[in-house]
């Protein structure tokens, strides 16, 4: 069995990670297992730690990455792929690595980038941390090439753009 460990942000690039494994899982000749992970940052502060229940603070984590993580399972669902998911807290590379680690994936699939500009700045270091910390592959989505391939050809449509003549 081919087991991924896919980490999601909840961005383009995390779907495309997903669509990646989709199109990998058709092309495999052993059956496909998907671990989908969320990564919610810890809240930190003094404050929360005064104000707020620990219950309550996991209660949000756990809201927060279930909508995350909706997406991305029925669209595995809808392909027919065994997937299970987790939600984690803490450094998102260190969790992402020691979940691989401790659940013998094979693969880890995460996009290289997240949403906005420092969060994107944020993502692409957490897929440095994770391939330089992991022993196991790690594949790199790119939204924008992956969505490029799987756009319709012509990228125009059927009505406008270029036009062939034969003379």
């Amino acid at each position: 069995m081919l087991t991924f460990l896919v980490a999601i942000d909840g961005s383009g690039y995390s779907d495309s990670a997903v669509d990646y494994v989709v199109r990998r899982a058709g092309l495999s000749r052993e059956s496909v297992h998907v671990h989908l992970l969320n990564v919610q940052l810890p809240l930190g502060g003094v404050n929360v730690k005064l104000f707020i229940k620990p219950e309550s603070v996991a209660s949000y984590h756990r809201e927060e990455g279930m909508a995350t993580l909706a997406a991305p399972r029925e669209a595995l669902k809808a392909a027919g792929i065994s997937a299970d998911h987790h939600i984690g807290v803490g450094d998102p590379g260190q969790v992402i690595v020691d979940y691989a680690r401790a659940n013998k994936c094979d693969e880890i699939v995460m996009g290289t980038h997240g949403r906005g500009a420092l969060a994107g700045a944020v993502m692409g270091s957490v897929a440095r941390n994770v391939i330089h910390q992991s022993s196991r592959p790690v594949v790199l989505a790119d939204y924008p090439v992956a969505a490029a391939a799987l756009a319709p050809w012509p990228p125009w449509g059927s009505r406008g753009g270029w036009t062939t003549r034969s003379t």
